[in-house]
């Protein structure tokens, strides 16, 4: 009976880790735009350092902005504090704070840039 309950158990964390790698797969999303400074350059008040936004053109020709996680991603690609870089961004997104924060696992310069 307890091998049974080892072995029911196993199974149910193997299912629910596969459920959740596909649903993290499935928010994968790319994304392209310029990452700038929020605090150097969209002058964000209250900001004490320096924090990665990628800004993504919509429909309207505005910008979205989404703010950069810090993860080692992030990290290794360095802050460009009062400098625009145009990149292309793989990562998922979610909502925190009133913010569409990006957690990426991929920065790369785009194109012909």
């Amino acid at each position: 009976m307890r091998r049974l309950t080892l072995a029911a158990a196993a199974v149910l964390l193997t299912v629910q880790v596969v459920a959740s790698t596909s649903f993290a797969d499935q928010a994968q999303q790319t994304l392209a735009g310029n990452i700038v400074c929020a605090k150097c350059t969209l002058k964000v008040q209250g900001l004490k350092e320096c924090q990665n936004v990628l800004l993504v053109k919509n429909e309207a020709g505005q910008d979205t902005q989404y703010w950069l996680a810090k993860n080692d991603v992030n990290k290794s690609f360095g802050e460009v504090c009062e400098t625009v870089k145009p990149v292309v961004v793989t990562g998922t997104v979610e909502q925190k704070e009133g913010k569409n924060w990006l957690t990426a696992t991929k920065i790369e310069p785009q194109k012909g840039s």
